[in-house]
């Protein structure tokens, strides 16, 4: 039971702190997301688009021994990707 109930709070922090990490070897790092957003609007219009506010995203990248800091405050921000493969970001960190 204890084995299921830390399982559960590991999954919803990762899902509700807005940190994607796909293919990554993350180790000895330390990644910290403070990022303040108020009323943002984010959007991702078109086949393969990404659009991120205050987030970080490691995509099939390897972090080591590295400590990387989002301290930004985003007010009345607009973020838009669109088209195909497009990405934009505002006070995000995106390694690729």
């Amino acid at each position: 039971m204890k084995n299921v109930t830390f399982a559960a709070v590991a999954l919803l922090a990762v899902f509700s702190s807005n940190a994607m990490a796909e293919g990554s070897k993350i180790e000895k790092s330390t990644l910290i997301n403070a990022s303040k957003n108020t009323l943002t609007n984010t959007q991702a219009i078109g086949r393969n688009s990404a659009a991120s506010t205050g987030s970080i995203n490691v995509v099939g990248s390897k972090v080591e021994k590295s400590t990387v800091i989002n301290a930004s405050k985003n007010t009345l921000t607009n973020t838009q990707a669109i088209g195909r493969d497009s990405v934009a970001n505002t006070g995000s960190i995106d390694i690729r």
